[in-house]
């Protein structure tokens, strides 16, 4: 998972660590989280937030949400994927 871009399909495991932004080229490309986590996920969800592997995207998900955002630049790519 070092360079995943946008067209690669995203695991349903959380990452651990940032990925690269397509826009910008920086290792600040962040999993957005969509729902309402579960109180048991806090402790993991929270670590990844704090590394910069994970954003909370809200829980309002229309089916045409980006699956990552930089946390540098802003730039959103991606689809996430609705199970």
């Amino acid at each position: 998972m070092d360079d995943l871009v946008a067209d690669e399909p995203a695991s349903k495991e959380l990452p651990s660590r940032p990925v690269k932004c397509p826009a910008c080229g920086r290792r600040k490309g962040a999993l957005i989280a969509y729902g309402m986590p579960m109180p048991d996920d806090w402790p993991e969800l929270e670590k990844k937030m704090a590394a910069g592997a994970v954003v909370l995207g809200g829980c309002c998900i229309t089916g045409e949400d980006p699956e990552y955002k930089c946390t540098a630049c802003d730039h959103k790519w991606g689809r996430a994927q609705l199970d």
